[in-house]
């Protein structure tokens, strides 16, 4: 929506500037802020074209920063505010802070949906704001089946091994296989987090988890925002998490034990091995990624992978939004910025099931000599096959 524009005076530290803001009172229909872990509905925001003003006390959920006199800041990191103006406002009495221009600024992908007032965020791709870069575990908060919020960090003080699946991979099976790794380990200080990776929420998920009778933490991830924060491209993908929140095996194909699918063998004993040995034996496990190998693995994305990440969310959104058309296009423009993500692909061919298998196994024969799952690094003298404790 274009709305008319007005020139508003604003004081920006001892200097009074101008500058413009709609005209037209707030938008009655709300506007929907994909960020991070939660989407946002905000009724006060302003549009003018492609830009979005949000009330102040919205800007740290949507950028992760805090709105101070001396910028935008995170932890040590603070942004200064332009002095022209183009970011904070007063407007009918509140403060208002364009969102759209902060982010283009820090090179903050942004998507958007602007006739259905829908924008997608990503992180702020800066070093001071991504964990991951310095292997330190993400936080994030999302809901377990009963719908309480639980966060990474409630956790801290144990091992923890975060598993991504999904209801469309065959990996929904193997629920019940980390179920039996957690029975022997959970009473020495250890905890499975699994996440299940489905934008159809827990009407999909929740009937996978109860078949299984885990007791270990089942999460439902309906915008992927755990794929998003740790650079998974498939499932089911696992993490290694000590008790300090420090990451000690990067996202990974992660199976319980080595089984068959389609014809094909897929995961490894030793994956399950490995988790056992870390549990007992803690950094001096051989199954620990030194640093030297760990840093490399967990690089920033670039621009177009996190631009894809935006698009990919807003799929996610308006799929359960009754779009189908508008999800589509949003999901294909994620798949065409990183078409090597399969969470991507399958997420929306898991909407068809009756060209679901055959989308999966074209693209499957378009790999040719390459591997559907990334081979794992194992310590040389691991077993391929261990006995199970």
């Amino acid at each position: 929506m274009l709305v008319q524009v007005a020139r508003v005076s604003v004081l920006v530290g001892s200097l009074l500037m101008t500058v413009q803001l709609p005209a037209a009172e707030p938008t009655t229909s709300a506007v929907v802020v994909l960020a991070r872990d939660a989407t946002l509905e905000i009724d006060h925001a302003l549009v003018d074209t492609d830009q979005l003003w949000v009330p102040a006390d919205k800007v740290e959920a949507i950028t992760g920063f805090v709105l101070k006199p001396e910028g935008l800041c995170n932890a040590d990191l603070c942004i200064p505010i332009p002095n022209d103006a183009e970011w904070t406002a007063r407007y009918d009495g509140s403060t208002y802070f364009n969102v759209t221009a902060f982010a283009q600024h820090v090179d903050q992908a942004v998507a958007a949906e602007l006739d259905d007032y829908v924008w997608s965020f990503t992180a702020v791709p800066s070093p001071n704001t991504a964990p991951l870069t310095v292997g330190q575990a993400p936080d994030f908060a999302l809901p377990d089946r009963a719908g309480k919020i639980v966060h990474l960090s409630d956790f801290r003080g144990k091992k923890v091994l975060l598993w991504t699946w999904a209801s469309w991979c065959t990996c929904r099976f193997d629920l019940a296989g980390w179920q039996k790794v957690y029975d022997d380990l959970k009473d020495q200080n250890f905890e499975i987090i699994a996440v299940a990776e489905d934008t159809g929420g827990p009407a999909v998920a929740t009937p996978w988890y109860d078949k299984a009778k885990v007791t270990y933490t089942a999460l439902v991830d309906s915008q992927h925002t755990v794929s998003s924060l740790y650079q998974m491209v498939n499932v089911p993908a696992g993490v290694w998490i000590d008790e300090k929140g420090q990451i000690v095996r990067p996202a990974e194909v992660a199976y319980s034990k080595q089984q068959k699918v389609l014809g094909q063998l897929i995961g490894d004993d030793r994956y399950a091995a490995g988790v056992r040995d870390w549990v007992a034996r803690g950094p001096q496990s051989p199954f620990v990624v030194p640093p030297e190998k760990l840093k490399p693995r967990l690089t920033y994305r670039d621009s177009k992978q996190r631009l894809a990440d935006a698009h990919f969310k807003l799929g996610a959104y308006f799929s359960t939004h009754d779009k189908p058309e508008l999800a589509a296009r949003h999901w294909e423009t994620a798949q065409e910025l990183s078409p090597d993500n399969w969470n991507y692909h399958r997420q929306q061919w898991s909407f068809d099931k009756k060209k679901e298998m055959s989308n999966f196994m074209a693209k499957v024969r378009k790999l040719g000599d390459r591997p559907y799952y990334d081979p794992v690094e194992f310590p040389a003298d691991a077993p391929a096959k261990t006995r199970q404790q």
